[in-house]
């Protein structure tokens, strides 16, 4: 018992001095009791109300509104003190939320995520007067911190449920994504090294395409875009010829049709082609077609014909992707769905 003390006795007194101040303060700091608590309920109820939520997202939108009014040298010399004014306004709100929320919670305040991106948007906001004040307004990379000034926007995430829930669902899909993304990298290394070994050769091989690993990676990326775009130059090459071979049989039938009527004004009594097809018309019912003389065997209207094909066909092949493309995100979202247990299983469950 004595041995198994001193063990553990050595074992603190061998650990770090940082281990060894956080073994110490965090006893101190849990016995520590505050004596604000009707204060720091106030400040909560305030925190958490609809007004001061309205009031967040309103100054966060309209200092937006004069950051894109700032981009134009002509508006920012004529309102140069309104633009000053309203970014001395929106530091101090946004400080004094930082400095509320942390009054009221200062050890769990750091551990949401979006309060840490709160932090890094006030960081972000002193950075142009510290870096004017140290290095001067002619610091070369002055615009930089000036240019990421726009992230502030962000402040918005925290104040809309709808955005911090599909950021949420966003990230459930990053391990999916960085999956397929290294899967990809596997083969592309795979076959970069082969292609190096068996084409990379200094002598008698293609030493600007497989001569490293660099050149490899490119020329497979390349390579694999190439098929993509060569996939479906094939696959239009093949549409337009299915369309030329359906034009070759309605002209050839259209060509028939004509010798036929013209073979038939031979031996009938009719003195010209207009009134043979005249009578051929009187037999027809209301429901055939009909054939016009002047019109639909005229040239112009075969060329205008065919076009109209043309753009139909690719209407309906458009039609059919976008219809691909619904019956695909619909059943995504199908699959996201809960399932809901059957009647007599939640019986069970209640029992």
């Amino acid at each position: 018992m004595s041995q198994h003390h001193h063990q553990r006795h050595s074992g603190v007194v061998s650990s770090s001095p940082v281990d060894t101040t956080l073994v110490g303060f965090c006893p101190t700091f849990k016995k520590f009791k505050r004596n604000d608590d009707e204060c720091r309920a106030f400040v909560k109820r305030v925190i958490m109300s609809r007004f001061f939520k309205i009031i967040m997202i309103s100054t966060v939108t309209s200092n937006a509104f004069f950051m894109a009014l700032w981009t134009s040298y002509d508006i920012r010399y004529r309102l140069f003190r309104l633009l000053e004014f309203s970014e001395i306004f929106f530091v101090s709100i946004c400080t004094s939320e930082l400095s509320m929320k942390v009054y009221v919670d200062p050890i769990n305040y750091w551990k949401n995520g979006y309060n840490l991106l709160d932090v890094i948007i006030i960081i972000i906001m002193f950075l142009p007067y510290a870096l004017r004040q140290l290095m001067g307004k002619q610091f070369t990379y002055l615009y930089i911190a000036d240019g990421v000034q726009s992230l502030r926007i962000l402040k918005l995430i925290g104040y809309s449920q709808g955005i911090r829930t599909l950021i949420t669902a966003v990230g459930q899909t990053v391990y999916t994504v960085a999956s397929v993304l290294l899967l990809l990298f596997l083969l592309m290394y795979i076959f970069a090294i082969l292609g190096f070994c068996l084409f990379g050769s200094p002598d008698k091989g293609d030493h600007d395409n497989w001569g490293n690993l660099a050149a490899a990676f490119f020329t497979l990326f390349s390579l694999a875009t190439d098929s993509i775009r060569k996939f479906e130059r094939e696959l239009m090459l093949e549409q337009q010829e299915m369309l030329m071979g359906e034009k070759q049989v309605i002209l050839q039938r259209q060509q028939e049709e004509i010798s036929r009527l013209m073979h038939i004004q031979k031996n009938a009594d009719c003195t010209s082609f207009s009134e043979l097809v005249e009578n051929f018309k009187k037999t027809l019912s209301h429901t055939d077609p009909m054939v016009l003389d002047d019109f639909g065997t005229s040239l112009p209207f075969i060329d205008i014909y065919f076009s109209t094909l043309d753009y139909q066909d690719t209407t309906v092949h458009k039609l059919q992707e976008l219809y691909y493309e619904i019956v695909h995100v619909l059943s995504l979202m199908l699959e996201d769905l809960p399932q809901e247990k059957p009647q007599s299983l939640e019986k069970v469950d209640e029992k």
